[in-house]
């Protein structure tokens, strides 16, 4: 497997950024993990569904739900080490690479995810910037970039970092 990199710089300007990662839609209301990884991944979304199925025995049909175990299986087989569920208070409480989970309702216990990401900006030493991409279908393609946070005590996120390779392995 290719060494992993995190972009830790985002193309910029003072009034506009480019998201580091390729957006991908979900292709279903239940997909929104392979979306996210395979915005990470740079893969198709078919792609990360087809490893998650030979890789991690993820059911080829529904119904199905990916929790953080599931979740650190897959992104394991893409390069990556996923925490477990952190609950989140503020903003700087996410990891700088991580899906968060909205939408949650405590009676399911379930939610949707969305891909975090904060980086340095390329126009200004110093300046940080901190975006989410959400997958869902339903978004209007102008909603598809979250960059505000404020409301984001209560809802939990799950850090991604690259896994670290020896030389040799994945060969």
């Amino acid at each position: 497997m290719p060494a992993i990199t995190i972009p830790t710089t985002i193309e910029s300007t003072p009034t506009t950024f480019t998201p580091a990662f390729p957006f991908v839609a979900q292709t279903n209301d239940f997909d929104d993990v392979f979306a996210c990884a395979a915005m990470l991944s740079g893969k198709k979304i078919e792609e990360v569904r087809d490893i998650a199925i030979a890789k991690t025995k993820h059911p080829a049909r529904g119904p199905y739900y990916l929790g953080e175990t599931q979740i650190a299986a897959l992104l394991a087989q893409l390069g990556f080490v996923a925490t477990v569920y952190k609950e989140l208070s503020r903003v700087a409480d996410i990891p700088d690479v991580a899906l968060i989970m909205v939408d949650y309702n405590p009676e399911m216990e379930l939610g949707r995810h969305v891909l975090f990401h904060r980086a340095k900006a390329s126009h200004a030493s110093g300046t940080m910037i901190e975006y989410a991409l959400d997958p869902a279908p339903w978004c209007k393609p102008a909603d598809r970039v979250r960059t505000s946070f404020k409301n984001i005590a209560g809802h939990w996120a799950i850090g991604i970092h690259a896994m670290n390779t020896k030389a040799g392995v994945g060969k």
